[in-house]
């Protein structure tokens, strides 16, 4: 599988190296911004959560580099046939959309947002952009990047359990609003439930 996602990823590979070797959309500016963000931040964040971060948001991470084909066609498939939005984004897209500061919703924004994912990959490994991504990641009101977690579990990051961990990373699809709600805790509950059964699952396989 790791070579059929290396063939398809071949041409963003290409397009951007000709994006970097002329800046073209600021994109050298905008790889250098990202890696010295990895650098910077990667050493904020336990290795312990960079497992639970896959299983919820990019279980293929080990297969492609920096772009899920899969995931991609999966939710083009599930947008045709039941007119639903589905991410397909990878733990190195994400990161990239936060550090840019660009959300704008345009297939011309997410092609961009690729590419510059796949260059990342080939620069700095995939556990520091995941560890930077959390230490830089928005997980409700008020609840920030690292401080945010410190906040939420109100001690250091070396004492976190494996439920505090599971629970900061399905923050990540549903951030804690600023006013408490049922609502909320259930689709909270809901997607560690979820995180839980798809690391057990991981774990099953390897």
């Amino acid at each position: 599988m790791k070579l059929l996602y290396y063939l398809l990823t071949i041409p963003y590979i290409i397009v951007g190296k000709l994006f970097l070797l002329f800046n073209i959309f600021d994109m050298q500016n905008k790889l250098n911004k990202c890696t010295q963000m990895v650098d910077i931040k990667s050493n904020e964040i336990s290795d312990m959560f960079v497992e639970y971060l896959i299983s919820a948001e990019d279980h293929r991470s080990k297969y492609h580099f920096g772009i899920d084909h899969i995931g991609i066609a999966r939710a083009f498939f599930i947008w045709l046939n039941n007119n639903k939005v589905q991410g397909a984004s990878t733990i190195e897209q994400q990161f990239v959309r936060v550090v840019s500061s660009d959300y704008t919703n345009s297939l011309f924004r997410k092609f961009k947002e690729q590419i510059l994912a796949v260059a990342l990959t080939k620069k700095r490994n995939k556990a520091n952009i995941a560890k930077a991504y959390l230490a830089i990641a928005y997980y409700g009101y008020k609840c920030e990047g690292t401080k945010g977690i410190k906040k939420y579990i109100g001690t250091e990051l070396k004492y976190i359990s494996e439920i505090q961990i599971i629970s900061i990373v399905a923050r990540l699809k549903y951030p804690k609003p600023l006013k408490d709600s049922l609502k909320w805790h259930k689709k909270h509950t809901n997607r560690i439930n979820y995180i839980k059964f798809r690391h057990k699952k991981i774990a099953n396989k390897t």
